[in-house]
């Protein structure tokens, strides 16, 4: 199997360095060329162009920002897709991932969705969940590919059921940051002792991994090295509350949300871990 990677940014260059250490065949593009250069000395190959990349594989997989940047990798050129398999592994839509699914199909190619829930550190690592839209022959096919990045896979139905599910769990990630940056702004703000506020929080139903994972960078404000960065989750923010107000679910919440990643940018947080949203919050004048 020949494996063309498109983007190697924060998860695209870990995913692609899992594939070389496991013996993939593996050919990378990236519009910002120095970002392949990793994968180019553990032995990928590098392409110029991304009809170049995908003439020469059978199978590609998209690891981009958005969907507009899907497009133009895709559709800007003359790339021919009989024949190719495109895995779309990136957050976006689902009527956005039928509209790929339909175009490439028409051009007779095989389309399949694969969005993952994990950051940077479960990508090196190959513990990535990823949630596959596709048909049972397509799953079955790619299992071995997907066990290499990810250490729990699963099969979500058809397109676009995988898409859904990931903007439902990156739902979660916004609101869940939001709402455990308020309460632990509030506990330091009235001088409450955080120790005693984490230990009842452990012991009780409210409870989510993610609060101590992220605990050391809201203590210390520090935000650098980002799993994944604020101007992502806003793109996401975005995507998912345009498609819950579409399925008639009340977007307030995640609307509400909004201007406190857009201020966080605007303070030159967007290339942070998302997690300075905090910053925000519980404004550091506070303490």
């Amino acid at each position: 199997m020949k494996i063309g990677l498109i983007g190697t940014g924060l998860m695209g260059k870990p995913m692609g360095l899992r594939l070389l250490e496991n013996g993939f065949n593996l050919s990378v593009y990236n519009r910002t060329k120095e970002k392949t250069v990793t994968l180019a000395e553990k032995g990928a190959r590098v392409f110029e162009s991304p009809a170049e990349l995908i003439d020469d594989t059978d199978t590609v997989i998209l690891m981009l920002a958005h969907y507009e940047a899907i497009k133009e990798v895709l559709f800007s050129g003359e790339v021919g897709f009989a024949g190719k398999t495109i895995i779309q592994m990136s957050t976006i839509s689902p009527e956005e991932s039928k509209e790929l699914k339909e175009k490439i199909e028409k051009a007779g190619g095989g389309y399949l969705e694969a969005p993952v829930l994990g950051s940077i550190p479960q990508a090196i690592k190959g513990e990535l969940i990823i949630m596959v839209g596709s048909t049972i022959p397509q799953f079955k096919s790619f299992n071995n590919l997907f066990d290499v990045l990810g250490n729990k896979v699963l099969h979500a139905g058809e397109v676009p059921k995988a898409a859904a599910l990931k903007l439902a769990l990156n739902q979660l990630i916004i609101t869940e940051t939001a709402a455990f940056s308020m309460s632990l702004g509030y506990v330091r703000r009235t001088n409450v002792d955080v120790n005693i506020f984490m230990d009842i929080l452990r012991g009780s139903a409210l409870y989510a991994p993610t609060f101590d994972k992220k605990l050391e960078r809201y203590l210390n404000r520090n935000f650098e090295n980002p799993n994944f960065p604020v101007k992502h989750l806003l793109k996401d923010l975005n995507l998912i509350s345009k498609d819950f107000y579409k399925n008639n679910i009340n977007n307030l919440i995640l609307e509400a949300e909004k201007p406190i990643l857009q201020k966080a940018i605007e303070k030159g947080l967007g290339d942070k871990d998302y997690s300075a949203m905090y910053n925000i919050i519980h404004p550091e004048e506070n303490k």
